[in-house]
């Protein structure tokens, strides 16, 4: 099955390469005119939502709770909705012009349907400069299509923590029909948008294949670079705006680069570490090496600190993060046909008998432990270990769960283990926990 799925991929690789030479590169003028179609679909879609009574209730319910119960880690159990929903809609939130035009929005919907009203909505809606992704999602929720993109499924799930109708607007809570003219606008102008977008990521294929031939890398094979890169190219698609001026080759080649070389960096080792963090390194290895060939000698801490400018610590533990590990992808005796190391592998043992028990001792110790916190200290550290049996979280997601920054999750971190630290039997607990974990 292995060999027949390799097999396979390796035709589709071979099939889109051949299928990108039947698209030659796009003039300025090409570009401008796809991307310009894609941008008055959007127009469309949203005069239609606004004239349209079941797309304007739509729009209104939105607003309402974009306002006042915006998508949020505590209730998505669903991660992925959630920064699909914050990618496309956090611009919104974070500009103040946008938050009172959105507030403008939500009182002109609340009015009756007239002519005036309807002016007015599209007007604020058109102060707002929304994505066509996200109004092609709008629309694709009126249509209650089965195949539906990313962002209408991450509307859909959204939708289920939406504040319910007020009980004095009985008439809110029923459902309406789509219009059937409603219904065909919708439909034509979703393929006009899906036909710019595809057109933009065709023209632009070759693009992908040279800059995944460029990035060599042993540990990622060539066909992984490509699948990120085309991803990195879509994104650019439904992104790129001409009114900007800059040519969508060079806007798509930095989406492309960026994708690929964050995949790169994600299955380089076991631990992912930080784009920043993995340049430091880089660099590091760099200079020791530029050292090495001009010298002859390796070179010390000191060296590398001064070479470098930053302090001896920071290159010590930049030497310590290098990770030697090696994937279980990789081909076993260099055979990219035969077997991985993974295939080698024996599977693991069963646990021992007393292995539960002894792990529920030891949470019950470490959850007595944390009482002695403060209220935020005992959250930080139960969901970033993941102690109350949940996955572990990252700072970043700590911080959007708490609704805090970063910085303040790692202060409460940094504190609350301080404490700990004091506490007799604790700092073993925790190593012996996550080795078992």
């Amino acid at each position: 099955m292995n060999q027949m799925s390799k097999a396979s991929d390796s035709e589709g690789l071979e099939w889109l390469y051949a299928h990108s030479r039947d698209y030659p590169l796009l003039s300025a003028e090409e570009e401008r005119n796809i991307d310009e179609s894609k941008w008055r679909t959007r127009d469309t879609l949203l005069e239609t939502l606004v004239a349209d009574a079941r797309g304007r209730r739509f729009l209104g319910q939105w607003v309402k709770n974009l306002l006042e119960n915006p998508p949020s880690l505590k209730v998505f159990l669903e991660k992925e909705h959630y920064y699909v929903l914050r990618r496309e809609q956090s611009d919104l939130l974070k500009s103040a012009d946008k938050l009172e035009q959105l507030k403008r929005l939500h009182k002109l919907l609340s009015k009756p349907s007239v002519g005036d009203v309807e002016n007015h909505s599209h007007e604020a809606l058109a102060q707002l400069d929304l994505s066509p992704l996200l109004v092609a999602g709008f629309a694709d929720i009126q249509l209650g299509s089965k195949d539906s993109g990313e962002i209408a499924v991450a509307l859909r799930y959204w939708q289920k923590f939406w504040a319910s109708p007020a009980s004095d607007q009985p008439n809110e809570r029923e459902p309406l029909p789509i219009c059937d003219v409603s219904r065909q606008v919708f439909r034509r102008q979703l393929k006009k948008f899906f036909k710019a977008r595809e057109q933009l990521v065709n023209h632009n294929l070759r693009l992908v294949f040279a800059i995944a031939g460029k990035m060599t890398s042993t540990a990622v094979p060539y066909m992984d670079r490509v699948q990120s890169g085309m991803l990195g190219l879509i994104r650019a698609a439904e992104k790129y705006d001409y009114r900007t001026g800059h040519r969508f080759s060079t806007y798509a080649y930095n989406w492309i680069n960026q994708s690929s070389r964050r995949m790169l960096e994600d299955q380089r080792s076991i631990v992912r570490l930080p784009s920043d963090v993995n340049e430091q390194v880089n660099r590091l290895y760099r200079e020791s090496l530029a050292h090495l060939n001009a010298t002859g000698e390796d070179a010390s801490v000191k060296v590398l600190a001064e070479r470098l400018r930053v302090e001896p610590e920071t290159v010590v533990r930049l030497q310590q993060t290098g990770n030697l590990s090696v994937s279980i992808d990789s081909p076993f005796n260099n055979d990219p046909d035969g077997l991985t190391l993974g295939d080698t592998l024996s599977g693991a043992t069963d646990a021992r008998p007393a292995a539960k028990a002894e792990q529920v001792s030891l949470n019950r110790f470490l959850m007595t432990s944390l009482k002695g916190l403060a209220p935020q200290e005992q959250s930080v550290i139960t969901l970033r270990w993941g102690l109350d049996d949940s996955p572990p979280l990252s700072r970043r997601e700590l911080a959007d769960y708490l609704t805090v920054s970063t910085e303040r999750i790692r202060q409460l971190e940094m504190s609350a283990l301080g404490k700990l630290r004091k506490t007799d039997g604790v700092a073993e607990a925790f190593s012996d926990y996550q080795m078992r974990d």
